[in-house]
């Protein structure tokens, strides 16, 4: 998989070099549009074109680059004033970001689009081999074990619904034996929150999680701040398709290094974090690297939100109340009942962050005290292009520092 960039903006350059160096695709810029034009007959069905938007008034290219990458991907993007109440984004863009002075927002939306790109590709190709694979017989879940399920409290996650006390059982298990742990869950399930909840049950909290930068993990500096406290810590690496290819050969390394004491009780014990389906367009190195965590440790599954309409209200109401807390200029002050029971509606269309960000992007940008169903329909497009740039206008507008944001 590569990216080929089109801008001829020396900030934009450098700004895309330090976003994607060390990351598992390989880029090349291009200044002149007929140079990108000859190499794209030449691109595979993976590789991706990034076009800067600011070139578009003198060059009018984005519906040839459209129509001329149709096998590729094309990907529109700008540089977003502070700010900022307007987009350049085409109607015709199927994926789109926009670049910030904050060079965290810009890694975070960059990550965000390249994953979207990917995992839409992935789908293609599992529709593709579902119409000539027959069907194997599902096995629901009874009732009445559901029903069997203690009732257990959580620190961080969401957890009125079965699915969700099942899971709080499995963690409870694993902090017993502490192991490393691969997270397996729906695209936009709530990872952290259950590495969290997991470093919580094992060692109450004593020992912080740790959460790495899954583009540089630095081994030796997380046993050193992990190791010296007494009850077992948990390092959470973020997402496989998140990790650098510096982090993903330094993982692999230790990992076959190990001892079998090491193995049995390992220090620090590692999170993963990995989407469902996403194998498809991985690395073969992540590959090995994942393989390596289901084989030296435990997997668990994240249940998926069509499974936990009774946790929809909790998350909302909780979401929204911290939201509030955390910034008192904004207008909306209550959560009206139509909007929750659109949400619970809704819940197998979303994921657990997806839920969080129409929430916060309809908390953003209403101008009204009460937020209704008609608020979230209105913030809530999950398409890609939109919800891109919806999040990027209450971004720069209402979380200029980041300060508290969701």
């Amino acid at each position: 998989m590569s990216i080929h960039i089109l801008t001829t903006a020396p900030k934009l350059c450098q700004q895309l070099t330090q976003l994607l160096e060390g990351g598992q695709q390989a880029f090349h810029f291009y200044r002149d549009l007929e140079a990108l034009i000859t190499v794209l007959p030449k691109l595979k069905k993976a590789d991706k074109v990034f076009y800067d938007l600011q070139l578009e008034p003198q060059l009018m290219a984005f519906d040839a680059l459209r129509f001329g990458s149709k096998k590729t991907n094309l990907v529109a993007f700008e540089l977003l004033l502070e700010g900022s109440t307007h987009s350049n984004c085409p109607k015709t863009a199927k994926h789109y970001f926009a670049l910030s002075n904050d060079i965290r927002k810009s890694s975070v939306r960059l990550k965000q689009v390249l994953h979207e790109v990917d995992s839409l590709n992935a789908k293609k190709k599992r529709a593709r081999k579902k119409a000539h694979t027959p069907k194997s017989p599902q096995v629901k879940s009874s009732g009445k074990q559901q029903a069997n399920t203690p009732i257990t409290l959580a620190r961080y996650l969401t957890a009125k619904s079965g699915v969700m006390q099942e899971l709080l059982v499995t963690i409870a298990g694993l902090a017993k034996r502490p192991k490393f742990i691969l997270l397996c869950g729906e695209d936009g399930a709530d990872f952290e929150l259950t590495a969290h909840e997991l470093n919580f049950r094992t060692n109450g909290d004593q020992c912080p999680l740790h959460i790495a930068d899954p583009m540089r993990v630095e081994i030796n500096e997380i046993k050193r701040k992990i190791t010296p406290h007494t009850p077992t810590g948990y390092c959470y690496l973020g997402l496989s398709y998140e990790l650098g290819a510096l982090t993903i050969e330094r993982l692999n390394n230790y990992l076959q290094q190990l001892s079998e004491a090491e193995i049995q009780a390992p220090r620090p014990c590692f999170i993963l974090g990995h989407v469902d389906d996403s194998e498809g367009y991985l690395e073969k190195e992540v590959k090995a690297l994942l393989n390596k965590f289901r084989e030296l440790g435990e997997t668990v599954e994240i249940p998926c939100m069509a499974e936990r309409k009774e946790d929809v209200s909790l998350i909302a109401q909780s979401i929204f109340t911290t939201l509030r807390s955390a910034h008192p200029f904004l207008v909306t002050r209550m959560l009206s009942q139509s909007a929750i029971e659109y949400l619970e509606a809704q819940c197998a269309e979303m994921s657990y962050s997806g839920l969080v960000r129409i929430i916060r992007n309809s908390m953003s940008l209403t101008e009204r005290d009460t937020l209704t169903e008609n608020e979230l329909k209105s913030f809530g497009d999950d398409s890609p292009t939109t919800s891109h740039l919806i999040e990027s206008l209450a971004d720069e507008k209402y979380f200029k520092n980041q300060t508290g944001a969701a």
